[in-house]
């Protein structure tokens, strides 16, 4: 855990990705809390890594899948390119197919990206997404407003 705050980007970002994959449930909340300050320090190529990482996590432990999504919300929401914003929303897709008690939540989060989202590309996927699974939850108009607010503002 030392090496986290290794000067050297690449091999903290090493350690925080071996910490991911070989970590016990219990060490999870910890790990994300250095993560996240660790997560403004590097550039976007380390920082998917790191979201593959919270993937593998997630399903390996998806007992953990709230705060691991929350941990998901919160990087989506801050600086970053086409890439790692792609790897965000592909992630939070993939634990929606995979963990269905992360559906609302991670529709939720998906939402709020879209309601600022500076890559069309992601926009449409995001689209597609709740075109398919909001109506399958247990209130599919709250997700109306998002989907109008971004079709207007497209077609603006």
């Amino acid at each position: 855990e030392s090496l986290i705050s290794d000067q050297n980007r690449s091999i903290a970002t090493l350690a925080i990705t071996t910490l991911l994959k070989t970590g016990n449930e219990s060490s999870v909340d910890r790990l994300l809390k250095q993560i996240t300050n660790f997560m403004s320090d590097i550039q976007d190529e380390f920082k998917i890594v790191v979201v593959e990482a919270v993937r593998e996590l997630c399903l390996k432990f998806p007992q953990k899948h709230r705060v691991l999504m929350n941990f998901l919300s919160s990087i989506l929401r801050e600086e970053g390119g086409f890439e790692y914003k792609k790897a965000i929303v592909d992630t939070i897709i993939t634990l929606i197919g995979e963990i269905p008690e992360t559906k609302e939540a991670g529709l939720g989060h998906l939402c709020e990206f879209i309601e600022d989202c500076e890559f069309t590309y992601l926009s449409t996927q995001v689209l597609h997404i709740l075109g398919n699974e909001a109506p399958k939850t247990s209130d599919p108009a709250r997700y109306i407003r998002y989907i109008y607010n971004r079709v207007i503002l497209e077609n603006a």
